[in-house]
């Protein structure tokens, strides 16, 4: 793609400018509120002019839930310490039930507590440049509108008091655990713990306080902006679509779609509903369909291709991460291949649901200051580090259209 330098730091000068105005304009962003669809909406109107055609469809999602299984899991451990004195095999179901939801939601990101909260509706909207002949290549490039609830111990005492907060919490329901096996092997599984048991159980009080402050770890009262996650992902699609425009580049055989997901915060939501509602859409075996996710453009040392997702358990499409791959190496970046250990993308659900697909992000591994706080506003983005993806995005485009995957 024949784009100057000149447009593409105009480019760059568009994505912080829009980032600033959505916070500015339409404030809070969490999933499914009125500030996220009226951002969606907003975005849709500004693809209406860069794009051949829009889309913009609905679902339902509870947006408390995804981070409602901390008070389940606090809740079921601390009644279990109370129970370790007069019936520890009741602990320990108390144990499972707390870590059920755990691992339903965070663990898979699936909808396993969703039906005790209140439901919003929330969205995705798309743009699309179509080529001049029939299509046989399409390249999504995508990103998420809504902004996460504050980790409360992140924004208070960082990265550390953030981990001590996780770290002390699960100590403490392994020591439940054993403690209450250990009080059913030495006094019978309805024995009331006797010896070493009860001071095993005595011992356990001390983390009370530790579980206590678990029901902080987000602040439903507070949302953060969401500058660098993830608008920065969702104006990199769009102004790849307007420098399209706005230089008039169509291709011969290759579509080229901004898609904006709703409700990635509370667990991959919008891009899930996307494949639900879409079921053929990127699975069309006439047209070879990629999809690159954005996600937290902000540390362009930390810049990476995620080959895995979902807490590591999700592999995505190879072949779509080396074309990335290839892009960088042109503009003299060698990027690493890594995974998201803890957490996930939206590539993880379009990969779990066939699609091809990848995520380029930039954010250190021990997250800094601004991730998932009010510090991460559009004071704090990093035009340098969104330059080279977009230098990034539009040589792998190119190439995609060229050659394909394969070459």
């Amino acid at each position: 793609m024949d784009i100057s330098q000149q447009q593409r730091e105009e480019g760059v000068k568009f994505i912080c400018d829009e980032i600033e105005h959505v916070i500015k304009e339409f404030g809070d962003r969490d999933p499914g509120s009125e500030g996220e669809n009226k951002a969606l909406d907003y975005m849709r109107s500004q693809l209406d002019e860069f794009s051949d055609e829009t889309h913009r469809e609905s679902y339902k999602v509870a947006p408390h839930a995804f981070f409602g299984w901390t008070y389940i899991t606090a809740t079921c451990a601390l009644i279990a310490v109370i129970t370790l004195f007069f019936a520890p095999v009741v602990s320990v179901v108390l144990l499972v039930l707390g870590l059920l939801p755990m691992i339903g939601e965070f663990v898979f990101y699936k909808e396993a507590i969703d039906f005790l909260f209140k439901k919003r509706t929330s969205g995705n909207v798309m743009g699309t440049i179509k080529p001049t002949g029939e299509v046989k290549r399409r390249v999504v490039l995508n990103g998420h509108s809504d902004a996460v609830y504050e980790w409360h111990w992140h924004y208070v005492g960082g990265y550390k008091l953030f981990l001590t907060s996780i770290i002390i919490p699960v100590i403490a329901v392994i020591y439940i655990a054993v403690t209450a096996i250990v009080a059913m092997a030495m006094n019978g599984v309805v024995g009331t713990p006797s010896g070493a048991p009860l001071y095993m159980a005595i011992a356990s009080v001390i983390f009370v306080p530790a579980l206590l402050c678990f029901y902080m770890f987000a602040d439903h009262k507070t949302v953060v902006p969401g500058a660098n996650d993830n608008l920065t992902a969702c104006y990199m699609a769009i102004a790849m679509l307007k420098l399209m425009h706005d230089n008039d580049i169509r291709f011969e055989h290759t579509e080229v779609v901004a898609l904006v997901t709703g409700s990635e915060e509370a667990g991959l939501r919008g891009a899930k509903a996307f494949c639900k509602l879409n079921p053929e859409y990127g699975l069309e075996p006439n047209i070879e369909t990629i999809f690159v996710t954005y996600e937290t453009l902000r540390e362009l040392e930390h810049l990476v291709i995620y080959n895995r997702d979902l807490n590591g358990t999700v592999k995505v499409d190879m072949p779509t991460c080396e074309l990335v791959k290839r892009a960088a190496a042109k503009n003299g970046m060698d990027l690493k291949y890594g995974s998201v250990f803890a957490g996930a993308t939206d590539s993880a659900a379009f990969a779990q649901a066939g699609r091809k697909s990848t995520c380029i992000a930039a954010m250190a591994p021990e997250v800094k200051d601004y991730y998932h706080t009010r510090r991460d506003n559009y004071d704090n983005l990093s035009p340098e580090c969104l330059s080279k993806v977009l230098d990034i995005t539009i040589d792998f485009i190119t190439e995609f259209d060229e050659k394909g995957l394969n070459g």
